[in-house]
C-alpha cells in the first residue's frame, strides 16, 4: 500500500495541475462586462462626419487597460472601418456619406477584447442645410406617470421594475406628418430631464424606434443644458430651426430666448403660457400652430 501511495502521487499532482491550469486558463479567457455608447451623428451630403464610441466596464475592479480595444464600425449594415479606442476608451471613426437620408450606425467591439459589450446602434442624419428643423422636447412625447398605468415592460427605456413611459396619444403620427415633407426633427431632454428619468441618448432612440416615432436626431445632453445644445447646432451651421414643440414652460423660454416659434401641447394653465409662445390642447392641433 505504501509503494501504491509513493507512486500515485507524481499521478494525482499532475491531474490536480491540470484542473487548475484548465480553470485559470478559464478565468483568464473570462470577460469583463462593459458598456458600448455611440452617439448620434449630424452632417450634410459629402461631408465627413465623425462617429464617436465610448467603452467603459460597468465594475473598477480589475479592470484591464481600455486603450487598444478594437472596435467595428458598419453604416446601415455594411462593413465600413475598424479602429481602437485611446487611454480613456474613446474613439472615432471619420466617415463620408454620399446621399442625403438617415442611415443607422452600428458599433461592435471586437470578439477578441477582454471586455464584453452588446452591439449598439445610432443614427446617423445627411440633411441639406436649407430644409427647416423642428426642436422637439421629449416631455411632450410621453405621458405623465398620472395619465399612464404601469406596464408590465417595454423596449424602450426602463426595466421590468422601472417600465418606460408610454407616448401621448397620435403624437408619434402627427410629428410624422410634420416631419414627412418639410421639417428634419431634433429631440431634446428637458434641463429637469421630465418623465424619461436619467435615460442615455440611446435609450432614449430606442423608445422613439419602438413607439414609431419619426427618425431624427437625438441631442445628448451637454453641460449648459437645452440653451447650449441649441448653440452648438447654430455653432455647427444648423441655423434653420425655427420652431420648437415642448411641454414646459422653461423649454418655451429658452426657445423664445433663441428667438424661435414654439408650440406648447398641452397647452398650459392661464398665465403659465409665455406671451409670444402658442398653446395646443393636444398633437391634432400642432400643426395648424406651426
Amino acid at each position: 500500500m505504501a509503494a501504491f501511495f509513493r507512486q500515485g502521487l507524481p499521478t494525482i499532482g499532475l491531474v490536480l495541475f491540470a484542473v487548475l491550469a484548465t480553470v485559470a486558463t478559464g478565468e483568464a479567457a473570462a470577460k469583463l462586462p462593459g458598456t458600448l455608447t455611440v452617439r448620434d451623428a449630424l452632417t450634410l451630403p459629402n461631408h465627413s462626419v465623425r462617429i464617436e464610441a465610448q467603452v467603459a466596464v460597468k465594475t473598477a475592479a480589475l479592470a484591464p487597460p481600455l486603450s487598444g480595444i478594437v472596435l467595428h464600425l458598419q453604416i446601415d449594415g455594411k462593413d465600413v472601418a475598424i479602429g481602437k479606442t485611446n487611454e480613456v476608451g474613446k474613439a472615432s471613426f471619420d466617415y463620408l456619406p454620399k446621399f442625403r437620408g438617415t442611415n443607422v450606425i452600428s458599433v461592435s467591439i471586437d470578439a477578441e477584447a477582454p471586455i464584453g459589450a452588446e452591439k449598439v446602434d445610432a443614427t446617423l442624419c445627411v440633411w441639406e442645410r436649407r430644409r427647416p428643423i423642428v426642436v422637439v422636447e421629449l416631455a411632450a412625447l410621453v405621458q405623465s406617470a398620472l395619465a399612464s398605468p404601469p406596464p408590465a415592460a417595454s423596449p424602450g427605456t426602463g426595466s421590468m421594475d422601472d417600465p418606460a413611459p408610454m407616448p401621448v396619444p397620435e403624437a408619434a403620427e402627427e410629428l410624422s406628418r410634420v416631419t414627412q415633407y418639410y421639417y428634419n426633427v431634433v429631440y431634446v431632454l428637458s434641463d429637469d430631464q421630465g418623465p424619461m428619468g436619467q435615460a442615455s441618448s440611446g435609450q432614449v432612440r430606442r423608445w422613439l424606434e419602438a413607439h414609431k416615432f419619426p427618425a431624427g436626431f437625438v441631442a445628448a445632453p451637454v453641460p449648459g443644458g437645452l440653451s447650449a445644445t441649441l448653440d452648438n447646432l447654430k455653432h455647427d451651421g444648423w441655423t434653420t430651426m425655427k420652431s420648437g414643440i415642448g411641454r414646459t414652460r422653461a423649454f418655451a423660454d429658452i426657445l423664445l430666448q433663441h428667438r424661435m416659434e414654439v408650440v406648447v401641447v398641452p397647452e398650459l394653465p392661464k398665465g403659465e403660457l409665455p406671451r409670444k409662445a402658442k398653446g395646443a390642447k393636444d398633437w391634432k392641433e400642432v400643426r395648424k400652430k406651426l
